[in-house]
């Protein structure tokens, strides 16, 4: 609401205060709330006289038209906006800026007359009372025109006898005034007058009663002037005289006036007399049949009747008379009326499922017999079933949804109307509770939400604290008025709380945030620096407990009591009769049952180990070798010793699969060319025949033409410059990759790529980046396995999305990640960011190794390099590596224990001790550390090779396993 002044005294209307305000300029636009003065352009609504900006009306209107709302589809629609302050719907948008009255276009500002008045007089029709025929006679002023004070016309009442002036505000302009006489105009039916008061309309039909006789003459009763009937004479002539009158009803009554021969009388219902007495119907000249009328009385008698009282003759023939049921009498010749039906008819129940048999119901519409049959249709509600038995809508119901399946058939996107039978309206009362949480719907059961309450309560409605009241009435449902005020509650924990606004006990206060310790789940250790507010704290560590089966210990994060995965569910992890782990389910305390065959993947070799095969153990109990068997050697076997015999390589080709240009190409940018030939390895293995590289410089569309040529493609430039693309072809033979990748090939044949600068050397000048693809556990826990290392990993490994081998190193163990999807850098990231920190921790927890560290293994499984190994060994290892030294074998992957691995070294110390006894000593010549040891790798690279030294092959280096 906007304040009042001091200034401003005695009564004040819409239009003044609308003057006022704007006068002195506290008057605000509910647009854009701001102030309106005297000089500004105007429009007020017509509705509620609210005046705004004329330019923020205009941008209003145009954004309401703009919103076109959902309307049925070939409904009348034409669009509308709303005035912001009652929502009153305009079509019109205001163009243009002119007085309250509107006779003056763009009015001058004046200190001397009211805001935006012309000074002239209003002139515009009141809108109290209605159809008053006086103009408002006030100045241009804003809001609506005040109630007229002058004479209204002279008014005739409704029967024009009288007529009366009074102020046009008290004259009824509408429906008149009444005298209260008699009205007395004459009615519809000529001979009575109105009786009724002076009133507006016509005086309508004759109510005046009057005493009328029937058309037999034998009853009299009222009957309303305007319900007579048209008239009908009768007389009746006898002894005592003639009597006349006029009948108007019919009294339904026997007319039981006596026929000619005085004996019997009429039974007719009401009818009009004659003055003559009727035949009498059993009169022997008239009667020629028998009751049934088949056979003619001279037939059955010999003499004709004497008189009417003579019994009539009857035939022995059956009678046949149609009876009201529709059926024939069956009974023979008789007098009188048939008597009833007896027959035995086929009759449906209300539902029409059911047929009974039953007597025959007499012609006359009876009730339909009821099944026990119970109706399961839904009510129009869709919350009650009918459950009526003997529905008699059931039929209609079923055929309302046969419709409406075949009109979503037929025309999915027309929506059909319920059309629900009358048997199948919900009368029940809804009774849902409404959204005050209070009261109940009190509405017939209804589809859809419940309306609101309508319900109030006189009672002040006050916040938790009571400094915040609203004052009733108070709709039922109503949430407690929002308090600015601070709360009162205390805390709990008893440490200050944190600042916030008055609220109901519905919401909670804000969660205490001081810092406290408190103990963990497992009740191991305390956690510092933890919010009050949490209850439940993690240390973070494995739970360790054992499990009930007594060989395994919960992997399980710090977690309250009792929650330990119980039953055992984990691996059994034990080693079978064949030396693998048992990967069935904790079956402790029994032994491992070794029903199913192992499947765990073993290596097949033949002698020379020329031969390797993969496959599964398949050993049983019953079974223990299983499918562990040494391969035959073949022609290929014979000639690969044959090859390393003639210190060849046995995996030479004849023909070199790059050409130079592709070496030349891909030693420029190595990493960029084997995202490349990655691509053309995916198109040489798929169907397409067709591929399409983005556009790129003429350096590295020549390096794809050359390797297109290497792998059997076409390849075709396309586009002008700068966006000429490569595009590849499928020939014939659909072109088939190299076996050997281009890093592969330069790792076998270093000097295949042509350089002038020795590219080992440049790389060694070059300060590069250690790049790593593995870790290395350090001195391993003398006696441990494979199983139980897998199971003291698991807790770091399980989370990342690299699985591992393990492959032992003396008395060191490699993780070596397996093929992925993953980059070398994203397996790098992996490794040093997020294992190597947790394995750390774990290996000093539990003492499961020494140390770990990355490291980095070749393509031959050898460690190429490790994070604390310096940069200058890797040319002392090359010295050593041409002085003749051979490194160290390689372990082999499997299931042995480091005792296995202990005992073969010694086995392979003795039998070196007995071979150098047999041979001469050798002097040993000591390699001497030069200072410039750049310049010694050169030398020795180039007397070993004969010619420059050949590149280091880095990206063959960092491969995966």
């Amino acid at each position: 609401m906007r304040p009042h002044t001091n200034e401003y005294k005695g009564p004040e209307n819409i239009s003044t205060r609308i003057h006022r305000e704007i006068a002195s300029g506290s008057y605000e636009c509910l647009v854009c709330f701001s102030n309106l003065t005297r000089k500004a352009k105007v429009w007020n609504c017509k509705c509620c006289w609210t005046v705004f900006h004329l330019d923020c009306v205009k941008k209003w209107a145009k954004q309401g038209l703009e919103q076109t709302p959902a309307v049925p589809i070939g409904a009348d629609f034409s669009p509308t906006w709303r005035c912001p302050a009652c929502n009153n719907h305009e079509k019109v948008v205001p163009a243009a800026y002119s007085c309250w009255c509107e006779k003056e276009v763009q009015p001058e500002p004046t200190n001397f007359l009211p805001p935006h008045s012309c000074g002239q007089t209003c002139g515009k029709k009141r809108t109290s009372p209605r159809d008053c025929p006086h103009a408002c006679d006030l100045q241009c002023h804003a809001g609506p025109c005040p109630p007229c004070p002058a004479m209204g016309p002279k008014q005739p009442c409704h029967c024009g006898r009288d007529e009366i002036q009074k102020r046009c505000i008290d004259t009824v302009y509408e429906g008149g005034w009444s005298c209260g006489h008699p009205c007395e105009d004459s009615l519809p039916c000529g001979e009575h007058s109105c009786p009724k008061p002076c009133h507006p309309g016509v005086c309508g039909e004759c109510q005046i009663p009057e005493m009328l006789k029937c058309f037999c003459g034998n009853s009299t009763k009222g009957i309303k002037c305007s319900d007579k009937q048209e008239p009908v004479e009768s007389t009746i002539s006898d002894i005592h005289g003639v009597e006349n009158w006029l009948g108007y009803w019919n009294c339904h009554s026997p007319c039981n006036r006596y026929f000619d021969c005085a004996k019997h009388t009429c039974q007719k219902p009401c009818h009009p007399q004659d003055a003559l007495p009727a035949r009498c119907p059993r009169s022997p000249d008239l009667v020629t049949h028998c009751p049934c009328g088949k056979t003619k009385i001279s037939e059955i008698i010999e003499s004709p009747r004497a008189n009417c009282e003579a019994d009539i003759p009857l035939c022995d023939k059956t009678c046949d008379k149609t009876l009201r049921c529709g059926h024939k009498c069956d009974r023979t010749c008789h007098e009188g009326e048939c008597p009833v039906c007896v027959k035995i008819i086929d009759i449906k129940c209300v539902c029409g499922k059911t047929i009974s048999e039953s007597l025959c119901h007499q012609g006359e519409p009876g009730e339909p017999p009821r099944c026990i049959r119970v109706c399961k249709m839904l009510l129009n509600c869709g919350r009650h079933e009918c459950a009526e038995r003997c529905c008699s809508g059931e039929g209609k119901a079923h055929d309302r949804l046969n419709s409406r399946r075949k009109m979503k058939s037929y025309n999915p996107g027309q929506s059909s109307s319920d059309g629900f039978e009358s048997e199948h309206i919900c009368t029940r009362p809804c009774g849902r509770l409404l959204k005050c949480g209070t009261h109940s719907c009190q509405m017939l059961c209804h589809r859809g939400p419940c309306g609101t309450c309508l319900e109030a309560s006189f009672d002040e409605l006050s916040c938790n604290c009571g400094r915040t009241v609203l004052s009733p009435p108070v709709a039922c449902g109503s949430t407690p008025p929002k308090c600015e005020f601070p709360c009162t509650r205390d805390t709990d924990c008893g440490h200050p709380k944190v600042p916030h606004s008055c609220h109901t006990d519905q919401v909670k206060c804000p969660n205490c945030p001081y810092l406290v310790e408190k103990t963990c789940l497992c009740r191991k250790r305390g956690v510092k620096n933890v919010p009050c507010f949490k209850n439940a704290v993690s240390c973070g560590t494995e739970c360790g407990k054992k499990l009930s089966c007594g060989s395994h210990s919960c992997h399980k994060v710090c977690h309250a009591s009792g929650g330990c995965d119980e039953p055992c569910r984990q691996q059994c992890g034990k080693a079978k009769s064949c030396g693998h782990p048992c990967l069935e389910a904790c079956h402790a305390p029994f032994q491992c049952p070794e029903v199913n065959p192992c499947s765990t993947t073993i290596q097949l070799t033949c002698a020379c180990a020329g031969l390797k095969q993969e496959a599964r153990c398949c050993s049983t109990k019953t079974n223990p070798t299983g499918n562990k068997k040494e391969l035959k050697c073949n022609d290929q076997c014979r000639s690969r010793r044959m090859a390393l015999a003639l210190a060849l390589d046995p995996d030479r080709e004849s023909i070199p699969p790059y050409s130079e240009g592709t070496l030349f190409h891909y030693a420029k940018d190595r990493k960029w060319s084997t995202v490349i030939e990655e691509k053309f390895k995916a198109f040489a293995e798929s169907n397409q025949k067709r591929y399409t590289f983005n556009p790129m410089k003429s350096s590295q569309r020549a390096f794809l033409h050359s390797l297109a040529e290497d792998y059997g493609f076409q390849s075709e430039s396309q586009d002008p410059e700068p966006y000429r693309s490569v595009v590849l072809f499928k020939g014939s033979n659909n072109g088939t990759a190299p076996k050997k990748t281009i890093a592969e090939y330069i790792a076998s044949k270093p000097s295949a790529v042509p350089t002038s600068t020795p590219f080992s050397i440049q790389q060694l000048k070059k300060p590069q980046r250690q790049t790593y693809n593995s870790i290395i556990l350090q001195n391993m826990k003398i006696g441990i396995l494979n199983p139980e290392i897998e199971r003291e990993l698991e807790p770091v490994l399980k989370d990342t999305q690299l699985r591992f081998s393990l492959q032992w190193s003396g008395e060191d163990v490699l993780l070596v990640p397996k093929a992925s999807s993953l980059g070398n850098d994203q397996i790098e990231v992996e490794l040093a960011d997020v294992l190597i920190p947790q394995l750390k921790r774990l290996i000093a927890k539990n003492g499961l190794a020494d140390k770990a560290e990355l490291c980095l293994v070749g393509k031959d499984g050898q460690i190429v390099n490790r994070e604390s190994q310096p940069k200058w060994s890797l040319v002392v290892g090359k010295s050593s590596a041409a002085a003749g030294t051979k490194p160290p074998a390689q372990a082999s992957v499997g299931s042995k224990s480091r005792f296995d691995f202990e005992y073969g070294k010694a086995e392979l110390a003795r039998k070196s001790t007995e071979s150098l006894k047999k041979k001469d000593k050798k002097k040993e010549k000591e390699v001497d550390v030069v200072d410039d040891w750049e310049t010694a790798a050169d030398n020795e690279a180039e007397a070993a090779s004969g010619g420059p030294a050949p590149p280091i092959n880095m990206e063959a280096s960092t491969g995966g396993d």
